[in-house]
């Protein structure tokens, strides 16, 4: 009988270990996905009835919320990977503005009552804009020096590589074979040429939330991954890494290093 007690007290503190050792190394608290995730454009827009018009999409109608929409899309179309080319909002009751992505843009402008929305290729909304508008056109206003996700994502790189040179350490273009996100506004990949070599990948993101999303999905596939962050600004930026242990860790430890 005491042997058996002494057994089981044995194999408790054996899975209390494991337990631990799992806690420990293994377990990834979750994170909610946060509520603008995956999509390509602005949700304000998703339920409303567009039209085809040529070669573009539009909304033209007299809408008793228009300020309050042309506001909600407006605080969208960043978070969704749109950057602001040109637009006034010197009056409150007539408003427009013009955005853009890599392939797609938008013309949105309120009026009083009357919401007018253009969607579809950058060119094709621009010329759009001739016939169709409210308050203001692209083609008559000057450009907004405004940063775009993969402006972002480039620069990040170009910042990194400068920083790996000047430790004597050679990169070169590479595709990122871990695990990737199903969504993100922009990414830049390339390899670090230390020991048996270093894979970084860079995704851009508009808050917080969707980095720290973007990282425990990662994580989830693949815990030998090393990640860094960069926040603050107009977009945030997660940073991963991936190789052997000591190559990641020297790699870390340059782009951690003071500038000089």
């Amino acid at each position: 009988m005491e042997m058996n007690k002494k057994i089981i007290g044995a194999v408790v503190a054996v899975l209390i270990l494991a337990g631990f050792i799992y806690w420990e190394y293994y377990y990834i608290p979750p994170v909610p996905k946060p509520e603008m995730w995956g999509y390509n454009d602005p949700p304000a827009l998703i339920n409303m009835s567009w039209k085809t018009l040529g070669q573009v999409e539009v909304i033209n109608e007299s809408i008793p919320n228009a300020g309050e929409l042309y506001g909600k899309t407006l605080a969208e179309l960043p978070e969704v990977g749109y950057s602001m080319v040109s637009g006034n909002w010197s009056n409150e009751a007539c408003q427009w503005s013009y955005w853009t992505s890599r392939t797609k843009a938008y013309y949105i402008a309120y009026n009083g009552t009357r919401f007018l929305a253009i969607r579809g290729k950058p060119e094709d909304v621009l010329n759009a804009t001739e016939e169709y508008w409210l308050c203001g056109k692209p083609l008559d206003s000057n450009p907004l020096p405004s940063p775009s996700p993969w402006k972002v994502a480039e620069a990040m790189a170009i910042s990194l590589g400068n920083k790996f040179m000047e430790n004597n350490v050679t990169i070169s273009p590479a595709n990122w074979t871990g695990p990737l996100p199903d969504w993100y506004l922009a990414k830049f990949s390339f390899r670090v040429n230390i020991g048996d070599g270093v894979e970084v990948l860079i995704l851009v993101y508009s808050s917080e939330d969707q980095v720290k999303y973007a990282e425990y999905v990662m994580k989830k596939k693949d815990r030998s991954i090393k990640f860094l962050r960069n926040d603050g600004g107009d977009y945030y930026a997660l940073i991963a890494l991936k190789g052997r242990k000591a190559d990641v860790d020297k790699a870390i430890e340059i782009i951690q290093k003071p500038g000089s």
